[in-house]
């Protein structure tokens, strides 16, 4: 679901830094060319909500529950977050967590046992892959509701791990299966004489391929952060022309009554749907050009899946692409 938070403008930026991690909640574009982001300010306020965690606190100490949010992401993000991350695979897993909080406010103290418990969360899940070849991409924290003097709350965590054999594009030998690598029946299929997991699918290797062909220098994301569905029809290929009709979406989607209907994927089509992902992912949402990424955001992270429906013969893949603010920089520590 999009969220409907906006960034805070330069003038709250500075405010909070006295006030505690004050979140603004207007629909303003923050870059709007009237009133441009300043980046240098926003990583000020993330390293003073950093700082905040390990400094003396008095028990008098306080944050409104509307802050909690963004105080645990752009601590766990600036600390641990590394954007430029790459991986085979990756683990989303989801948590929640209560907070005590009296008159709408959350004790320092509350907050940061509660940070605590967050990251305690999130390294046990890192630490449970079995992989050297592994980094936590982003922390997304949904908004707090209050339930009898309790804050509610979900965190989300993404995690790249493991190593692709080849990065870049698909070479002759990459023939998958959309679907049948997800249904455990395998993803390799034809004249396929290269390496990688059999029970990944085409979806998947696409979505390794388009995270491994990211390319941002390290740093971390903040929100507001949109997790945006994606799914073929609603990416149609607006320079589709000929009798291929599985190139008409930028996503895969092939159905017995299209023309040279087929279950393996060869190498140019695979590429061809490589780049399709990237499109729709790089590219603003809007009707002409058919991409998903909110306005004024940076792309995060994407999943694909394979799916066959055995009953009818149709192939698609779908999934989700997520986008937030990316700041370079940041601490990067070991989870």
């Amino acid at each position: 679901m999009k969220s409907s938070f906006r960034l805070l403008s330069v003038v709250i930026l500075l405010i909070t830094l006295f006030i505690g991690c004050k979140k603004n909640q207007t629909t303003e574009n923050p870059r709007d060319k009237s009133n441009p982001i300043d980046l240098q300010k926003i990583e000020s306020l993330v390293k003073y909500c950093a700082n905040r965690v390990n400094s003396p606190l008095k028990t008098t100490d306080s944050i409104p529950v509307d802050s909690l949010q963004y105080y645990l992401e752009a601590t766990s993000n600036y600390t641990y977050g590394i954007a430029s991350a790459h991986g085979e695979l990756q683990k989303i897993d989801s948590n929640f967590f209560k907070v005590p909080c009296f008159n709408n406010k959350i004790a320092m103290t509350d907050v940061n046992s509660v940070y605590t418990t967050l990251i305690d969360s999130v390294r046990a899940s890192f630490r449970r892959i079995q992989d050297q070849n592994k980094n936590l991409v982003v922390v997304t924290t949904s908004p707090a509701t209050v339930q009898s003097n309790k804050a509610l709350f979900k965190v989300t965590s993404i995690i790249l791990y493991g190593n692709n054999y080849q990065v870049g594009l698909f070479d002759t030998i990459d023939f998958w299966n959309y679907g049948r690598g997800q249904n455990g029946y395998g993803g390799k299929c034809g004249p396929y004489s290269g390496q990688g997991n059999p029970y990944l699918d085409a979806a998947k290797m696409i979505q390794n391929r388009v995270m491994l062909r990211k390319g941002l220098s390290y740093g971390y994301y903040i929100g507001p952060y949109y997790n945006v569905p994606l799914s073929p029809t609603d990416y149609p290929n607006p320079n589709h022309t000929g009798s291929i009709e599985y190139f008409s979406f930028y996503l895969f989607i092939n159905a017995p009554g299209y023309s040279d209907y087929h279950e393996c994927i060869r190498p140019y089509e695979i590429n061809w749907y490589l780049f399709g992902a990237e499109h729709i992912c790089y590219t603003d949402n809007n009707v002409t050009n058919h991409g998903a990424r909110p306005p004024n955001t940076d792309f995060i992270n994407i999943t694909l899946i394979g799916d066959l429906w055995i009953a009818t013969g149709d192939i698609l893949h779908y999934g989700t692409a997520y986008y937030g603010t990316y700041i370079s920089g940041g601490l990067q520590s070991t989870l």
